[in-house]
């Protein structure tokens, strides 16, 4: 059999693997998983180790494989003698576009001119940042040069949403050649209810043990070996930075309670503010408290609740004021309210737009 007709055979068994595990439902891919785990765990470490090896050895071989595009220079096989056909001789680039002379906004390729601010009608407030924050931002230190480089994983670690969207499994998966992310349709940002079920702590339950001086719950999340050290660092400066921040203090003032369980947050969805002003919404603007009984989620039009008792999720919309700041902290460290749909033009305040709805409203009815 040649290496061809093996490799043939070889995706063909995994496909109808990949189907047979695609028809199980989520409970039954539950079961398997954990009788694949039990199972491991119960082998001698040198049978453990023997596995090991062979599903080394064959991602090794998987990694080698090589696509269909590609051809072998001798019967090497070797890498550096592999000569891959079809590849492009050059980079499309889009042509570079001059800055928005209004607003100041970068453009691409095709954008009309007034995409971003209709040609000046619209203008936006820049927030001034904490002078922490702003030291991390344009700094020159080892500390504000890790921050930097790593500032994904900094925002992702006190988002209080996370990224959603369908993705092909089979590409994101490190096992079969190189990892390769690609999403399919929109993507989402998700807020996750406050209901752990007694496992650690993630997500916005992090921000209930802010309050902790050591720390130790974020501090887990921390990376290891040469990252750690900096990372404790920078995740103690932006503790005290977020401070201030009201989805910050609305969740910590969760950590003191006891009976969390009975306990449900609404997000308050339907912002009201004028975001040329950057208004620095209050606590109570952005979110309320309440035990289970009250009614005080009828106080907002459009409202997103969460649940101390389960582990929902819920979508937010990017055309909600809030979609900014809670997904983005490090660029909103106050909740300053971000894009939304009801941003006035120049010289139009909220009070006509409010107005002008609600006629319409009437002469519709």
């Amino acid at each position: 059999m040649t290496d061809e007709q093996r490799h043939v055979m070889r995706e063909q068994n995994n496909q109808r693997k990949s189907d047979s595990y695609a028809r199980l439902t989520p409970e039954q891919r539950n079961n398997r998983r954990a009788r694949d785990r039990a199972r491991y765990a119960s082998m001698p470490d040198e049978q453990r180790q023997l596995k090991r090896d062979q599903m080394n050895r064959r991602n090794s071989a998987r990694r080698r494989t090589l696509d269909p595009n590609c051809i072998y220079a001798n019967a090497t096989h070797s890498s550096t003698n592999v000569i891959y056909q079809n590849l492009p001789g050059s980079t499309h680039l889009l042509k570079t576009q001059p800055d928005c002379r209004h607003c100041g906004a970068k453009r691409f390729e095709y954008e009309p001119p007034g995409f971003c601010c209709m040609n000046g009608k619209v203008k936006l407030q820049m927030p001034e940042p904490p002078e922490e924050l702003r030291r991390l931002y344009s700094g020159e230190d080892i500390q504000s040069q890790h921050f930097m480089e790593n500032i994904r994983y900094f925002n992702s670690h006190f988002s209080f949403t996370t990224m959603y969207c369908d993705y092909d499994k089979n590409l994101a998966s490190a096992r079969d050649g190189v990892y390769t992310f690609k999403a399919h349709g929109q993507m989402y940002h998700n807020i996750h209810s406050f209901g752990n079920g007694g496992n650690e702590p993630s997500h916005l339950q992090l921000y209930f043990y802010d309050d902790d001086p050591s720390l130790s719950h974020r501090f887990r999340r921390a990376r290891d070996e040469i990252y750690r050290e900096r990372d404790i660092s920078i995740i103690r400066c932006l503790v005290h930075i977020l401070r201030d921040n009201p989805y910050s203090e609305t969740f910590r003032s969760l950590g003191q309670v006891e009976d969390v369980d009975e306990y449900r947050i609404v997000l308050n969805m339907d912002y009201k503010l004028d975001q040329r002003t950057y208004n620095r919404p209050l606590t109570s603007e952005v979110a309320a408290v309440w035990v289970e009984g009250n009614d005080i989620n009828k106080h907002f039009d459009r409202s997103i609740t969460l649940f101390g008792n389960n582990n929902n999720y819920y979508s937010i919309r990017p055309s909600d004021g809030c979609y900014d700041p809670l997904s983005y902290p490090l660029f909103f460290p106050r909740a300053e309210l971000g894009w939304h749909s009801d941003i006035p033009r120049e010289g139009i305040d909220l009070s006509q737009i409010s107005t002008t709805r609600q006629r319409n409203a009437d002469n519709a009815g």
